[in-house]
C-alpha cells in the first residue's frame, strides 16, 4: 500500500511538474491567448482532479486508466515543451531572462495575390527596418531564401511595398500599429505570415 502511494506520488509530481514547464513557455512566449492558456490549464486541472480520483478507486481497471491517462497527459505536455523550447529556446531565458519574442508580420500587397503564403516569396525581396534586421535575418534564413531590403522608417518601408521596390515587408505589431493610416495604406496591406521572433533585452 505504501509502494503504491509513493508511485502515485512520484506520478502525479512528474505530470505537475512537465505543465509547469509547458505552462512557463506558454506565459513567457505568449504564443497564444491568455483565455485559451486559462481553459488549458482549467481542462488540466480537471484531468489532474480524475487521475487523483482514479488512484484512490479500489477498482484495478479505474486505477489502472488513472495510470494511463497520466503517461499521456505527462508525454503531452514534455512534447510540446520540447518543441516550444527548440523554437524559442524559452527554458534557458527562464533562468537568464536575456531576450523577449516580438510578433511580426510578413505584408503584401492585396493587389499581388500571388504571394499569399511565405514560400511564394522564395527568391524575392522582403523589406525590414533596419534596426530589426539583425534578428529578422537570423530567424527568416532559416526558412526561406529570400534577399532583405532595409529601411530607416516605416514609411519608406510602406512606400517601398507600394512602389514595388520589394514583394513584401516585415514589419512588428508595435511598429505597424505606430504607422500613419495616411492615404488608407494600410487597407492596401494583407498578412501572410505571423511569426515571433527573439530580441535581445
Amino acid at each position: 500500500m505504501v509502494k503504491k502511494f509513493i508511485l502515485n506520488a512520484i506520478l502525479i509530481s512528474i505530470c505537475i511538474l512537465s505543465y509547469i514547464i509547458l505552462f512557463l513557455g506558454l506565459i513567457t512566449i505568449k504564443n497564444l491567448s491568455l483565455n485559451l492558456i486559462i481553459l488549458i490549464t482549467i481542462l488540466y486541472t480537471i484531468s489532474l482532479l480524475f487521475i487523483i480520483y482514479c488512484y484512490f478507486s479500489k477498482k484495478n481497471i479505474i486505477y489502472n486508466i488513472g495510470i494511463i491517462f497520466t503517461i499521456i497527459i505527462t508525454v503531452i505536455c514534455l512534447f510540446e515543451s520540447n518543441n516550444l523550447n527548440n523554437t524559442y529556446s524559452y527554458i534557458e531565458n527562464l533562468f537568464y531572462n536575456n531576450y523577449k519574442y516580438d510578433t511580426y508580420d510578413i505584408y503584401v500587397n492585396k493587389k499581388n495575390t500571388k504571394y499569399s503564403n511565405i514560400n511564394k516569396l522564395e527568391g524575392k525581396k522582403i523589406g525590414m527596418l533596419s534596426k530589426n534586421s539583425r534578428n529578422i535575418k537570423a530567424y527568416l534564413n532559416n526558412i526561406s531564401n529570400i534577399e532583405y531590403v532595409t529601411y530607416y522608417s516605416s514609411e519608406e518601408l510602406i512606400n517601398a511595398l507600394n512602389n514595388y521596390e520589394v514583394q513584401s515587408i516585415i514589419i512588428s505589431e508595435e511598429d505597424y500599429k505606430n504607422i500613419s493610416n495616411q492615404d488608407n495604406c494600410k487597407k492596401k496591406l494583407t498578412s501572410i505570415y505571423e511569426v515571433k521572433i527573439k530580441e535581445l533585452i
